[in-house]
């Protein structure tokens, strides 16, 4: 029974059925160790995952190993972790260095980000055409998490996009998590950011001291209305010892985001959020979910790839784009999303 359930498992990730309707295997979990972010909303198909027990249900006693910005992925790629929750950019980056790295499923597909500057920031061109706003940036204190982040990658190509030099015409200062972000706003340390949230939400619509240039995550820059922002990552050997655990951590996370984007489960993801998302009313956390909950797919297409292979490309951080193929390991990558069934 144990071997009919593993293969039906297989079937239904490959033909993207229901997952709901599967448990686990039988037998004692296979533990793993994922790197991920703490109270970033990047990483919560992560968060659901682990909290409504779908790594258990799929056969994986997962144990949650944070860092930040960068931190993340070379927690993965140094071997202190099995699998990587960090942004594609990341993976893109290093594998065009020669690690054999491989993307197994997407937490989000478009980029929790948004450029904002305090509300006594000047912004002339705030209605004109992209990306004529981001020019009120020149002479400004913008923060990101860390240098080399995909929040520090973003606002560089931002930044060139509209004919800034970030090191000359702009001072990038790193302010860390959403948390400290939020303080180096409140305080002054900065004039603005390039935020991931809850930092954007919480500085715009909660504590109302913020007001947004470019919301990235709602499409406004073009790069990124089709683009592969947070996946699931693992070593290429990962793939070849341990196949069956590669597919119930993609069978989690198309799981995980079935129940955010079901507006019947919306209670049940509330817990989750209030327990791992801290710092962020409750309110706000509801209304984030109700219009961004699109942005929790599973699926990167080749198209997605490419954008981020641009994005990296035009900030002089890959000497050469990396192939679809190369990168995404195709026999486990979803290649369509089953949307939740509403009533």
């Amino acid at each position: 029974m144990g071997s009919l359930r593993l293969n039906a498992l297989t079937r239904v990730i490959a033909a993207f059925a229901v997952l709901a309707t599967f448990t686990a295997p039988a037998g004692a979990l296979e533990k793993i160790k994922i790197s991920t972010f703490q109270a970033n909303l990047c990483c919560f198909t992560v968060y659901v995952a682990k909290e409504l027990g779908l790594f258990e249900k799929h056969g994986i006693d997962a144990q949650l190993v944070y860092g930040t910005g960068i931190q993340a992925a070379n927690i993965m790629i140094s071997g202190s972790a099995d699998v990587g929750a960090f942004a594609v950019e990341h993976g893109v980056a290093v594998a065009a260095k020669g690690q054999d790295v491989k993307l197994l499923v997407l937490n989000e597909q478009l980029p929790p980000l948004g450029l904002i500057v305090r509300n006594n920031v000047p912004t002339p061109n705030a209605k004109r055409p992209y990306p004529e706003m981001v020019r009120d940036m020149k002479g400004l204190k913008l923060g990101i998490s860390s240098v080399g982040a995909s929040t520090d990658t973003t606002l560089q190509y931002l930044l060139r996009q509209a004919g800034l030099d970030p090191k000359k015409d702009v001072t990038i200062v790193p302010v860390g998590d959403p948390n400290t972000t939020l303080a180096a706003l409140k305080n002054g340390v900065i004039d603005g950011a390039m935020a991931v949230e809850p930092a954007q939400t919480v500085a715009v619509q909660g504590l109302k001291m913020a007001k947004m240039v470019i919301d990235v995550e709602g499409g406004e820059a073009p790069l990124f209305k089709q683009y592969a922002y947070n996946g699931m990552w693992v070593r290429a050997a990962f793939l070849k010892d341990r196949p069956q655990v590669a597919r119930g951590i993609v069978a989690a996370v198309v799981e995980a985001e079935q129940a955010i984007n079901d507006p019947a489960r919306i209670e049940e993801i509330m817990k989750v959020g209030a327990k791992t998302i801290k710092g962020m009313d409750p309110a706000l956390l509801r209304a984030y979910l109700q219009r961004y909950h699109t942005i929790f797919r599973p699926v990167a297409t080749a198209q997605a790839i490419e954008n981020v292979n641009s994005l990296l490309y035009a900030n002089k951080l890959i000497p050469h784009t990396v192939p679809y193929d190369q990168l995404v390991a195709t026999d486990f990558m979803p290649k369509e999303f089953a949307e939740p069934k509403t009533h």
